[in-house]
C-alpha cells in the first residue's frame, strides 16, 4: 500500500480517489468551454473511466454529457449503479477527506433566517446533442461536489459523485480568474464554512446543477449561491464573528463600506482630536447651579456636568432648576456604530457591519449596549478641574434612597444591596487627596476611607456593610482593590474534608451596588488585567467613570483597559473587535470615543479661566572648574567608546550609528546625571569608589579624581618601567647585553626616585594620621597581645588610605628590585665574557663590586618587600613559641581511673562512667601528641638569606608540601576535638562528620592534602574515638540524677542501703559535673587554639608565596626575541609614555585646581603676554600661559618659557577659567516668515521663557551658604531657595528631576543647609507639604504617579534641568498651573552651560517652535503687530504647542525601562543630545544634520 500510494502522488492522475493526494493544478488555457484533462490512473475502479467524458472523435476536447451526469441531476437510478441493497448509505455525501478536499452538508437543525450574499454560475459546454429535444431544463440543488484544493488555497478541479459516490463528471478549474471572481468567492466560503459558526451568522455555499440546451449546444451550468445567518441580538456576536480571512473580502465585494480605511499609522492624537469638546453656546448648562457645592464652576465646567448627567441618563432643566430625567438617549436615533444600510442579492434590505463581521435585518438591538452604558470617560487636560466635576457630578444626581432590600447584578450573577453611595478608587497620594477636595468643596457629603476587609477587622462585616451603605463617597485605592481580590468569587474556596469553623470573609465591596464607580487615574489600569482592574471591573455598580488627564499613555491600545472596566461591548470582550476598531475603522473610532469621552485642552477654554499669570525663566550657570575638569574626562571617554571625536565627527569611514546607540544612550544618561551631581547614578558613584557612602562636596570630588590620577599615573609607570625591563631582557646573554644594562641602569634610577616619593607620601599620610587621631586610623589593627613586639607595624585595611599608600611603596620597590637584581646579571655577564672584559683587570674588579653590591641591595630591597608578611608571621609564631616556651598551652584535665564502684543499682552507671573516663584519657593523650607534632611544624624558621642560605627559586612549592602535613594534622585535631565534644555532651557535629568523610573519599582516591597521612590519622582518630555504646557524660549525668531521685524517697523512710548508695550517687554526681565544666571549658579552649594553628599556618604560607612571586619577578625571560617583539615593546613603551605624561599633566592641574580653590579671585595672567585669559594651559611644570601664547612657543621651542623643561604635547593641560556669574536669556515668538533656527549658546528665543534683571540674579548668587560646596547646581538652587524666602516670603516650591538619586542628593543638601522639605516618597509628604509652614519645597521625581496631583499652594517650579519630552516637564508644571491656583506662578529651569543640557535644551525649544510655528501659519495670532503675536496670543499659542506635545507624546514611553535611566532618547536624537552644542558653539546652524 505504501509503494501503491507513493506511485500515485508521482503519477498525480487527473481523477484521483476523492481524500488522495490530487493532481498538479491543470489548468485550461481559454474559458471554460474549453477544458484540457488528463489521463487517469487504470485501475481506478471507483471512478469512471476518461472515455465517459471525453469523446475521442471531439476536436475540441470538449467534456462529453454522459448518462450517469443526466441520471444524477434528473435524480433517476442510474444503470451503473449496483442493486439498491448492496449500495452503501451515508449521511455524508461529502466525504472526501484527504489534503485540501472541500465539501461539506449544512448544519441540520432548526432553519436559520439569511441573506443571500451573491449568486453566481459557472456555464460548462458539454459534447453531443442528447439534451436537443429537451425543453425544460434539468435542475438539481443542494448538491455537494467535491472541491479540491492545493496547499496554497487554490481550487484545482472540481468533481461531481452520484449517491454511489462514483465521479460522474469531472471539470479542471480556469487558469484565470477574470469573470470568474464570484464563483472563486463562493468556492473560499464553501471551503472555510467549517470555521463558521454553526447558527447565529453562518456563511455557507449552496450548489445547484442545471442541465439545458442552449444556442445548439448542451450546457451545464453549476450554481453557486452564498448565504449568510442574520445575527439577532449582540449577545450572539462572539459566535457570530469567529474570524476567517475570506470574510473582510466577502464584505468588501458585496458590501462596501466607504469608511473603512488601510491600516494607518495611528498616534494619540486619533484620540484626542475626536472626543466630545461641548459646545460653548449652551444656555441650559450656563444655567447650572449646585446649592450643595461651595465652589463656582467655570462655564466650561459646567457644560461637562451637564455632559456628565446626560451620560448618566438625566439632564439639567433650566426651567426647572433641578436635574431632570434627560430624553436625548430615547430620541437618538440612526444606526449603531459600525453598521450600513444596503441590500442583498436579492434586494432584501439588511444591516451589515465590518467592524463586529455581522448581518442582521433589524438594527435595534445593537444600539442597546451604546444606548444602555451609563458613564464614560471623563479625560480633561491636567488642571482643569476633574476633580470638582466628578463632586458636582455626585451632588446633584443622587440615588433615590427608597431602594429594595436586595437587587440582582447580572454581572456577577448574585444578589446585592442597592446603596447610593459613589465609590472612587485612586492612587494613595490621590486618594487622600479626594477626601480633601470633597471636604473644600462638598463638606456637606459623608465620606468613608476604604482601607480594606483587614482595615476594618475592629467592625463586623454587617457593620462593615452599613458604613459603606451609608456614606455619600467611599474612597479606596487601588492596591486595596488588588488585595480585595482574595475575598471575591474569583478565588472559589476549597474543599475541605471538614466544614471550616471560620467561614472565609467576602468583600464588602462585591456586596453593594454602588450607584456609581469612579476610576480615577484610570490609565494606571491600561491592559485591564491587573488585579485591580479585575476586582474594578467587577464591582456591581449603575454608573461608571474613568478619569483620568492621560488616557493614552503609550498608544490607543492603552484605551483597551478603559472599556473593559465601562463594560463597553462587544469591545471589552472580543480581541479581534477591537483589534479591528484601532487598525482600519478609524471613523467608528471616532464615533465610539466621540460618544464616550470628554475633553477640554486649556487653549479651547483659556478665555473662560481666570488663571494667574506664569512666567518662566531658564538660568544657565557654569561649571566651577572641578567640575568642569570632571565633566570633561567623561565627556572625552564618551567620545572614545563612541568611535567620535569631540565634535562628534566620527573616527573611521565606517562608523555605524546603530552600532552605537546603546553605548551613546549610556553615556547621555550619565552625563546628564554628572552635570547635577558627580554621584548621581550607580555608574558614577562607583566610578568615584563611593557607591553607597554620604554625598560629597566639590572638594571631595577634587580629592578623589587626584587620588584616582595619581592611581593611574602610578599604575602607568610601573608599566612603563616593567616593559622597558623585559626589553631589556631581550638582550641579555648576548652581545648587546651592554645595552640591557643601559636600559635597567635609567630604569633602576627613575624607580628610586618612584620609591623615594612614595615613602615620602606614605610618612605625611602616617603622621596625618596621627594628627588627626585613632578614628581616623581606618583599617588599623592594634596588636591584642601584651607580648607583641612595640617595633612591629599594625596591620593594616588594603583598602583604606593607609594601606594604598603601602601598597604604592611595595609596587615601586619591585620595579626597583628587579631593575636592581638585572643590573647585577648585566655586571655578571659583561665580566664572565672574556671578550667584553679581560679578568683581572681593574674593570674586571669593578664589575664584580658591581655585581656584589647590586645582589646585596636586591636582597635588601626583597627583604623590605617582604618584610610586612614576615613581621606578621614572625609574631604569630613568637605567639606559639612563647606558649610553648612557658607551657601556657590549653591542659586537657584527666578523669579519675578509679571511681567508685557504687551500690546494686549504680554499678553499671559507674562502670559506663569508668569506661567512658579511660576513652577520654586515651583520646586527650593522642591530642597532646598531635600538638605538639603541629607546633613542631608551625616553629620551623622562615627561609631567610641573612642565615646564608641561598634561594631556589622553588620555596613556595617545598613550604606547600609542609603546610599539606601541616593541614592533615590541623583536620585531624578538629575532628578529634568534635569527637570529644560528643562524647561530653552527646552532640554530634554533623559538619565535622561530613568533613571528614569527603576527606576520607578523597584520600582513597590520590586527591587532597598528602593522602597517605590523611588516612593514618583518621585511621587513629577511629580507634580512639568514644564508642556509641559508652555513651556521652552528659547522658551519664542524667541517669545518675534520675536514679538519686527514685532513692530519695527510699533513703528519707530509713533504708540504709538506700541511704548508703545516695551518699555514693551524689559525691560521684558532685564531682562529674564538675570534670564536664572542666572538660567542656578545655574543649572550647582547644577549638581557638585550633584557629591560632590555621592562622600561622595561613600566613606562613603567604609569606612563601610572596617570595615565589619575588622570585619570578627576575626569572630570565622565555619568550620570542625577534625584532618584531622588540617593535612591539618600543610602541607599548611609547603609548604608555604619552599616557604617562597626560596623567601628570592631569595631576598638574588638579594640584592647581586645589590651590586655586583656596584663592578663587586670583587674577589668571599668561606669563608671555600678561593679559588675562579664559582658555588657557597648564604646563606640567605649573606654570599657565594663554592658549595662542603657548601654542606659539611650543611649535617653536619645545620647552617652558620659565623653566626651561622640556614639554611634548601631553604636558600641556587645557585650562577654562569661565565667569562664575549666572546668566539668563531673553525668548520671544518669531515670526513663521523668518526661518526656524536651532537656539545658539548666545541667543535662545522663544515664547517659552521670560526675562529676569541681572540685579536679581546677582541676588541670589551673592547668598551666603552655611556649608561646604556641593556642585554649581545644589548650590545654586539652595541659594535661589533662601533668596525667595526675602523676596517672595511664605512661598513654596516643586523641585523637579527625572533622576530620584539627584533628589536624595538634594535632601541631603538642604538639611546641612537648613532647608525644610517633603518628598512624594515619604509618608504623608504630600500633606507635610501643604499644612506645615516649615516645609519650603516638595521634592517630586518623575517616576511618581503624580499625574493627578494638586499642589497649588505652591507658586514656583524648579525644573533641575532640560527635558527633551516636553510632556515630562508639563506634568510636573501642571501641579501648580491649574485651577484653585490664586497666586502668581513662576517656572525656573536650570541646565549648565556648555554641556549636554544645553544640546537637549536646544532641540527642546526647536522642537517647540515648531508647534508655534504651524499655530502661526494657520493664521493665528497674525495682525496684531509686525510680524509678531499680541502677549495674549502668545499664551494662546503656547498653551496649544503644550497640549500638542501632551497628545502626542507617548506617555509610558517616555521613561527608560529599570527606574533608573531617566527619560528615553529615541536614537535619531542621541547625537543632537550629546553633540548639539558643540555644532552651535563652532557656528553650525543645524547641528543635527551632522547625525543620524
Amino acid at each position: 500500500m505504501g509503494r501503491t500510494k507513493k506511485t500515485a502522488r508521482r503519477s498525480r492522475p487527473s481523477l484521483p480517489v476523492p481524500g488522495s493526494v490530487g493532481p498538479s493544478r491543470h489548468h485550461a488555457d481559454e474559458s471554460s468551454s474549453s477544458l484540457s484533462f488528463s489521463t487517469p490512473k487504470n485501475g481506478e475502479s471507483s471512478l469512471t473511466s476518461s472515455s465517459d467524458f471525453f469523446s475521442s472523435n471531439n476536436s475540441s476536447n470538449m467534456p462529453v454529457l454522459t448518462d450517469d451526469l443526466i441520471d444524477f441531476v434528473s435524480m433517476r437510478p442510474s444503470a451503473s449503479e449496483p442493486p439498491t441493497k448492496k449500495r452503501k448509505i451515508t449521511s455524508d455525501l461529502s466525504v472526501a477527506g484527504g489534503n485540501g478536499a472541500s465539501g461539506h452538508l449544512p448544519t441540520t437543525g432548526p432553519e436559520l433566517d439569511y441573506v443571500v450574499v451573491k449568486q453566481s454560475t459557472w456555464d460548462i459546454k458539454l459534447a453531443g446533442s442528447k439534451l436537443s429535444n429537451v425543453e425544460t431544463p434539468i435542475k438539481r440543488n443542494n448538491i455537494r461536489p467535491y472541491l479540491h484544493w492545493n496547499r496554497g488555497r487554490f481550487a484545482e478541479y472540481m468533481q461531481i459523485m452520484n449517491d454511489s459516490r462514483q465521479c460522474v463528471f469531472h471539470a479542471p478549474l480556469p487558469r484565470s480568474s477574470d469573470g470568474f471572481e464570484d464563483v472563486l468567492l463562493a468556492m473560499e466560503v464553501d471551503h472555510d464554512s467549517k470555521k463558521w459558526a454553526k447558527t447565529q451568522g453562518k456563511l455557507w455555499t449552496e450548489f445547484g446543477l442545471v442541465l439545458l440546451h442552449q444556442d445548439g449546444s448542451n450546457l451545464l451550468r453549476v450554481t453557486f449561491t452564498v448565504k449568510w445567518a442574520i445575527t439577532t441580538s449582540p449577545l450572539y456576536i462572539t459566535q457570530a464573528t469567529a474570524k476567517v480571512k475570506i470574510l473582510p473580502k466577502l464584505m468588501g465585494r458585496y458590501f462596501p463600506d466607504q469608511n473603512i480605511s488601510s491600516k494607518d499609522k495611528w498616534s494619540p492624537q486619533d484620540f484626542y482630536q475626536n472626543v466630545h469638546s461641548p459646545e460653548k453656546e449652551d444656555p441650559v448648562a450656563a444655567s447650572l447651579e449646585i446649592a450643595e457645592l461651595e465652589s463656582n464652576l467655570y462655564p466650561f465646567q459646567k457644560r461637562a456636568v451637564q455632559w456628565l448627567l446626560r451620560k448618566e441618563g438625566v439632564e439639567w432643566s433650566k426651567t426647572r432648576s433641578c436635574v431632570v430625567e434627560s430624553p436625548a438617549a430615547k430620541s437618538e436615533s440612526g444606526l449603531p456604530v459600525s453598521f450600513i444600510q444596503t441590500t442583498d442579492s436579492q434586494g432584501r434590505v439588511c444591516y451589515i457591519s465590518h467592524l463586529f463581521g455581522l448581518v442582521t435585518l433589524d438594527p435595534a438591538p445593537f444600539r442597546a449596549p451604546e444606548l444602555g452604558l451609563k458613564g464614560g470617560i471623563l479625560a480633561e487636560e491636567m488642571g482643569l478641574g476633574k476633580t470638582v466635576e466628578m463632586i458636582s457630578l455626585i451632588a446633584l444626581n443622587k440615588r433615590a434612597k427608597d431602594l429594595p432590600q436586595t437587587v440582582f447584578d447580572p454581572f456577577t450573577g448574585q444578589n446585592v444591596r442597592p446603596t447610593p453611595a459613589t465609590l472612587i478608587i485612586a492612587p494613595p497620594a490621590i486618594a487622600l487627596q479626594w477626601m480633601s477636595e470633597i471636604n473644600k468643596h462638598a463638606p456637606h457629603l459623608k465620606v468613608m476611607h476604604y482601607t480594606g476587609i483587614r482595615g476594618h477587622s475592629k467592625l463586623s462585616p454587617a457593620e462593615l456593610l452599613d458604613a459603606l451603605a451609608s456614606s455619600d463617597i467611599v474612597i479606596s485605592s487601588y492596591s486595596v482593590l488588588a488585595a480585595e481580590i482574595n475575598f471575591t468569587q474569583l478565588n472559589p474556596e476549597k474543599t475541605l474534608r471538614n466544614a471550616s469553623i471560620y467561614p472565609r470573609p467576602k468583600s464588602p465591596l462585591m456586596a453593594l451596588q454602588f450607584f456609581r464607580v469612579v476610576m480615577d487615574e484610570a490609565q494606571m489600569i491600561e491592559s485591564g488585567v491587573s488585579k485591580a482592574a479585575v476586582v474594578a471591573r467587577m464591582v456591581p455598580r449603575i454608573n461608571a467613570w474613568c478619569v483620568t488627564g492621560t488616557p493614552v499613555r503609550k498608544d490607543v491600545k492603552d484605551l483597551l483597559g478603559l472599556l473593559i472596566f465601562l463594560r463597553y461591548e462587544p469591545f471589552a470582550s472580543i480581541k479581534h473587535i477591537w483589534s479591528s476598531l484601532i487598525s482600519s475603522h478609524k471613523p467608528e473610532f471616532r464615533k465610539v470615543f466621540g460618544k464616550l469621552a470628554l475633553r477640554h485642552s486649556k487653549q479651547s477654554v483659556r478665555d473662560e479661566l481666570k488663571l494667574p499669570a506664569q512666567k518662566r525663566y531658564v538660568i544657565t550657570m557654569p561649571f566651577t572648574p572641578i567640575e568642569e575638569q570632571h565633566y570633561r574626562e567623561l565627556f572625552t571617554q564618551m567620545c572614545e567608546e563612541s568611535g567620535l571625536n569631540d565634535q562628534g565627527e566620527p573616527l573611521t569611514d565606517d562608523w555605524d550609528p546603530e552600532a552605537f546607540s546603546e553605548t551613546m544612550r549610556r553615556w547621555l544618561v550619565r552625563l546628564r546625571q554628572t552635570a547635577l551631581h558627580p554621584e548621581v547614578g550607580g555608574r558614577n558613584r562607583r566610578a568615584l569608589g563611593n557607591k553607597d557612602g554620604p554625598l560629597r562636596t566639590v572638594d571631595q570630588v577634587l580629592e578623589v579624581m587626584t587620588e584616582q590620577t595619581e592611581l593611574a599615573i602610578r599604575t602607568d609607570q610601573r608599566n612603563l618601567l616593567t616593559s622597558k625591563l623585559k626589553r631589556g631582557q631581550l638582550f641579555e646573554n648576548s652581545p648587546r647585553v651592554k645595552e640591557a644594562l643601559e636600559i635597567w641602569t635609567a630604569v633602576a634610577a627613575e624607580a628610586s626616585e618612584i620609591v623615594e616619593e612614595c615613602r615620602e607620601q606614605l610618612e605625611q599620610e602616617i603622621a596625618r594620621n596621627v594628627a588627626d587621631g585613632p578614628s581616623s586610623g581606618k583599617g588599623k589593627e592594634p596588636a591584642t597581645d601584651s607580648d607583641s613586639d612595640s617595633s612591629e607595624q599594625d596591620e593594616f585595611d588594603p583598602s583604606s588610605r593607609l594601606g594604598a599608600f603601602r601598597m604604592r611603596l611595595r609596587n615601586a620597590l619591585e620595579i626597583e628590585h628587579m631593575a636592581t637584581f638585572f643590573c647585577s646579571n648585566a655586571h655578571f655577564q659583561i665580566k664572565s665574557n672574556e671578550e667584553m672584559t679581560e679578568p683581572g683587570t681593574l674593570e674586571f674588579d669593578k664589575l664584580e663590586k658591581l655585581e656584589t653590591e647590586g645582589y646585596e641591595s636586591a636582597k635588601r630591597l626583597r627583604r623590605e618587600i617582604l618584610q610586612e608578611i614576615y613581621q606578621k608571621a614572625n609574631r604569630f609564631m613568637n605567639r606559639i613559641s612563647k606558649k610553648a616556651t612557658t607551657q601556657t598551652f590549653v591542659e586537657v584535665p584527666n578523669f579519675p581511673s578509679n571511681p567508685p564502684k557504687g551500690g546494686l543499682e549504680s554499678r553499671r552507671i559507674m562502670e559506663q562512667l569508668d569506661a567512658l573516663a579511660t576513652a577520654l584519657d586515651a583520646q586527650a593523650n593522642q591530642l597532646d601528641e598531635w600538638r605538639e607534632q603541629t607546633v613542631q611544624f608551625l616553629l620551623r624558621p622562615l627561609l631567610d638569606e641573612d642565615e646564608g642560605i641561598e634561594l631556589t627559586g622553588d620555596e613556595y612549592e617545598d613550604s606547600t608540601k609542609t603546610q599539606d602535613e601541616v593541614m592533615v594534622y590541623v583536620e585531624a585535631l578538629k575532628a578529634v576535638i568534635a569527637d570529644r565534644y560528643d562524647a561530653l555532651t552527646g552532640q554530634e557535629n554533623q559538619l565535622t562528620k561530613y568533613d571528614v568523610k569527603n576527606a576520607i573519599k578523597w584520600a582513597k582516591e590520590g586527591e587532597g592534602a598528602f593522602p597517605q597521612k590523611t588516612l593514618e590519622l583518621l585511621a587513629i582518630r577511629q580507634q580512639i574515638k568514644p564508642t556509641k555504646e559508652m555513651g556521652s557524660v552528659r547522658g551519664i549525668i542524667s541517669e545518675l540524677r534520675g536514679l538519686a531521685t527514685s532513692l530519695r524517697a527510699d533513703a528519707q523512710n530509713g533504708n540504709a542501703r538506700a541511704q548508703n548508695e545516695l551518699s555514693i550517687i551524689e559525691t560521684q554526681l558532685h564531682a562529674t559535673q564538675k570534670q564536664l565544666a572542666d572538660q567542656l571549658k578545655a574543649s572550647t579552649a582547644l577549638e581557638k587554639e585550633i584557629d591560632q594553628f590555621i592562622s600561622v599556618m595561613n600566613t606562613r604560607l603567604e609569606y612563601y608565596k610572596q617570595l615565589q612571586q619575588v622570585s619570578d619577578m627576575v626569572a630570565p625571560y622565555e619568550g620570542p626575541n625577534n625584532e618584531t617583539v622588540l617593535n612591539r615593546f618600543l610602541a607599548e613603551e611609547a603609548k604608555l609614555a604619552q599616557k604617562l605624561a597626560t596623567a601628570k599633566s592631569k595631576r598638574r592641574y588638579l594640584v592647581h585646581l586645589r590651590a586655586d580653590a583656596a584663592n578663587p579671585h586670583e587674577q589668571r595672567i599668561c606669563i608671555i603676554c600678561r593679559d588675562n585669559f579664559e582658555v588657557g594651559a597648564l604646563t606640567v611644570c605649573g606654570h599657565q600661559y594663554c592658549k595662542e601664547c603657548i601654542g606659539l612657543w611650543w611649535s617653536a621651542h619645545r620647552n617652558c618659557p620659565v623653566c626651561k623643561k622640556k614639554l611634548i604635547q601631553a604636558d600641556l593641560h587645557e585650562i577654562t577659567y569661565k565667569p562664575q556669574e549666572l546668566s539668563i536669556e531673553a525668548e520671544e515668538v518669531q515670526s513663521t516668515s523668518q526661518e526656524q533656527t536651532s537656539p545658539s549658546s548666545t541667543s535662545k528665543k522663544s515664547a517659552i521663557y521670560s526675562e529676569i534683571s541681572k540685579s536679581k540674579l546677582a541676588e541670589i548668587k551673592n547668598i551666603g551658604l552655611d556649608g561646604p560646596s556641593f556642585t554649581t547646581k545644589v548650590d545654586t538652587l539652595a541659594r535661589h531657595l533662601i533668596w525667595l524666602r526675602e523676596s517672595d516670603p511664605g512661598a513654596k516650591s516643586i523641585i523637579y528631576s527625572q533622576f530620584k538619586d539627584f533628589l536624595d542628593v538634594l535632601a541631603r543638601a538642604f538639611e546641612r543647609f537648613r532647608i525644610g522639605y517633603s518628598s512624594i516618597d515619604k509618608p504623608n509628604g504630600i500633606e507635610k507639604f501643604k499644612q506645615d509652614p516649615s516645609v519650603e519645597c516638595f521634592l517630586l521625581h518623575a517616576r511618581a504617579h503624580s499625574s493627578g496631583l494638586n499642589l497649588v499652594n505652591a507658586s514656583h517650579v524648579f525644573l533641575c534641568e532640560p527635558l527633551l519630552n516636553t510632556a515630562l516637564e508639563l506634568q510636573a508644571i501642571a501641579r501648580v498651573d491649574r485651577i484653585g491656583q490664586q497666586q502668581e506662578t513662576n517656572v525656573w529651569l536650570y541646565l549648565v552651560d556648555g554641556t549636554v543640557e544645553e544640546s537637549i535644551y536646544q532641540l527642546s525649544v526647536r522642537r517647540r517652535m515648531e508647534h508655534i510655528g504651524q499655530r502661526l501659519m494657520n493664521g493665528k495670532g497674525k495682525g496684531k503687530g509686525k510680524n509678531k503675536a499680541n502677549v495674549q496670543d502668545e499664551v494662546e499659542i503656547l498653551d496649544e504647542a503644550n497640549s500638542m506635545e501632551l497628545q502626542q507624546a507617548s506617555l509610558s514611553g517616555l521613561l527608560a525601562k529599570g527606574g533608573k535611566g531617566g527619560e528615553m532618547i529615541g536614537d535619531s536624537d542621541l547625537w543632537d543630545c550629546l553633540f548639539g552644542a558643540c555644532g552651535a558653539e563652532a557656528g553650525i546652524e543645524n547641528a543635527g544634520g551632522c547625525g543620524y
